[in-house]
């Protein structure tokens, strides 16, 4: 009665990890998420340099993760022979989201104001509470124009000081995620501050 007691357990056992074995291979099932709707960059190597970019998936695209080869990156499956790309780990999510709704969300909170344009204490208090800590990861500026520049700010406000000044592609590591604003360090110095999300990329 042990004997077989032994065997059936031990068959278990080698069914428990054939299925989390099939499971590894077939990846985890994510979807694409943007918050603007917008495609998600595939890249050959886990660089926000433009060289790099293969392809792009549309919103709400379903992907099979395999891992995080490195901190704010996803190794994803890619094409039909079975070739293994890059993405940025912030645009996946779990479950499949609704589809995009690109129509203005209504305000009704007395505290909503362009938090682009914050001036008042409470306002600018308002978005240092609302930062969510990240595990750093790097992203380029982007400027309007491709000559022009993007200002490092003091405080997550247009009215705040200017403390640095980049030009187009300059990395810069997030350290931190506002409504509309990154808190970010310049590798190259050090300097800590606040970039408008629309900026950076």
């Amino acid at each position: 009665m042990k004997k077989l007691l032994a065997l059936m357990l031990a068959v278990m056992m080698l069914a428990a990890l054939a299925s989390a074995a099939m499971a590894e291979d077939q990846g985890t099932a994510m979807y694409v998420y943007t918050e603007n709707g917008k495609p998600l960059l595939v890249r050959s190597s886990m660089s926000t340099t433009e060289d790099n970019v293969i392809d792009s998936l549309p919103y709400g695209t379903k992907v099979f993760a395999y891992g995080h080869p490195q901190p704010g990156w996803t190794y994803i499956e890619y094409g039909n022979k079975g070739g293994m790309r890059y993405v940025m780990s912030r645009y996946l999510v779990k479950n499949k989201p609704a589809p995009y709704d690109p129509s203005p969300k209504p305000t009704s909170n007395p505290k909503d104001f362009d938090t682009r344009s914050a001036t008042t204490v409470e306002q600018i208090n308002t978005l240092l509470t609302s930062a969510k800590s990240v595990t750093p990861y790097s992203m380029t500026v982007r400027p309007v124009r491709s000559s022009g520049w993007v200002y490092l700010r003091w405080l997550p406000s247009r009215y705040s000081r200017q403390i640095a000044t980049f030009g187009a592609n300059k990395e810069l590591t997030v350290i931190a995620e506002l409504k509309d604003w990154y808190q970010v360090e310049d590798p190259a110095t050090g300097t800590v501050g606040f970039v408008y999300k629309s900026y950076i990329q």
